[in-house]
């Protein structure tokens, strides 16, 4: 595995996240490196290179992927850098008041994602990965896994491209501050180490586990926003998400199977233990009525 040395002090934090830390070259504004922690595995790591560069392949609007580098200590990627970039989690958070036209926008691109399909044998298909979650999960006895392997099976098989860990904070915009949405920008989808394909609900999933069912702590260090605001962008996001089809009671029913399929991928991520209130949502879903 080829990994190339850089000086960190080229570099300057722009961000941080859960797995890591973004920075910007000081040099070359066209270049901006993400380093994962230090417990962050290698393997791992490379495979989200390969992912990012197969995506960028096929057309899914997202930053250009360079080369592995470590600074001694972390490795990660280099990207090309979005100037001006900001995460639609971002915009919500420095202007509240435009959330419902920030919010509706993102569901709009993440619709454009799922109208995309993969080609064949180049992504993973998401069923047999999360049959393997369903498999390790410690919360379920034989009978709940049996009914809940069940209703995974009967999920359709399709080609559609699923980012995997969609919410707003992956999703990001060089709409400057405080300009329209009919000002120029670009937008970007941004950490596609679990794209895949399959069933679209299965990205919504994701998408309520962080707006409803995160914790407070987690949501403001992830999303930048209170619990209350998070619940208006989900509602926001379901009514243009599904041309105003379902209420937010209609989708949350729909939606809760899959939400509890990627609360297996937050178990397995948090190795093992998930917070109570997913646990209860998780051994709560009565999957006979899904069946």
């Amino acid at each position: 595995m080829d990994i190339k040395n850089i000086n960190l002090a080229d570099y300057i934090q722009s961000g941080a996240g859960a797995n890591g830390a973004s920075y910007d070259c000081i040099a070359d504004n066209t270049i901006m490196l993400k380093l994962y922690n230090t417990d962050y595995p290698t393997d791992t790591i490379s495979h989200e290179l390969d992912v990012a560069r197969k995506v960028y392949e096929i057309g899914v609007p997202s930053p250009k992927p360079g080369e592995l580098v470590t600074d001694g200590e972390r490795i990660g990627i280099r990207f090309k850098r979005i100037v001006g970039k900001r995460s639609f989690s971002r915009m919500v958070a420095d202007e509240p008041e435009r959330y419902d036209e920030f919010t509706r926008e993102f569901a709009r691109c993440c619709l454009k994602l799922h109208s995309i399909k993969c080609p064949e044998g180049m992504f993973p298909d998401a069923k047999p990965q999360f049959q393997a979650l369903l498999d390790a999960d410690v919360y379920l006895n034989a009978e709940q896994k049996a009914k809940a392997s069940a209703f995974l099976k009967n999920i359709p098989d399709t080609m559609t491209a699923l980012h995997g860990d969609m919410h707003i904070g992956n999703v990001i915009s060089t709409l400057p501050l405080g300009a329209p949405l009919s000002h120029p920008h670009d937008l970007y989808f941004i950490d596609l180490g679990y794209f895949a394909h399959g069933y679209p609900l299965l990205d919504l999933g994701m998408m309520r586990c962080m707006c409803i069912t995160a914790d407070e702590e987690f949501r403001s260090k992830e999303l930048h926003i209170d619990g209350a605001l998070a619940a208006k962008v989900w509602e926001t996001f379901i009514d243009e998400y599904f041309h105003g089809k379902f209420t937010v009671e209609e989708a949350d029913a729909l939606i809760l199977p899959y939400q509890a399929l990627k609360c297996f991928l937050i178990e397995y991520n948090i190795n093992g233990f998930l917070p109570p209130h997913y646990e209860e949502l998780v051994k709560n879903v009565d999957w006979d009525s899904y069946i």
